[in-house]
């Protein structure tokens, strides 16, 4: 199976990141790591123009924030009628 994932902009309300590259880095493999484990399961193709996943706690590491970010993007693909979810 093939995801493509394409998150075109991140909007941070009230923060500033510290280290952006160490925070794309880091919501990359994570993101990887999870689909790998737990990887959605389309029956067609499908594609996800928006996804607003839930509020994210700051970090003061650009990596914890980067993972955290990760963990809600995942969560919100497995969500029904995310990008998990055929309907």
């Amino acid at each position: 199976m093939r995801i493509e994932l394409h998150i075109g902009r991140l909007v941070f309300d009230g923060i500033t990141p510290g280290r952006p590259e160490a925070l794309r880095t880091a919501l990359e493999s994570e993101l990887a790591d999870l689909l790998s484990g737990d990887p959605i399961t389309p029956h067609q193709d499908h594609h996800l123009h928006r996804a607003t996943p839930p509020p994210i706690t700051a970090a003061a590491d650009s990596a914890v924030l980067g993972r955290r970010i990760a963990r809600a993007v995942h969560g919100t693909l497995r969500l029904p009628g995310g990008a998990g979810d055929p309907r």
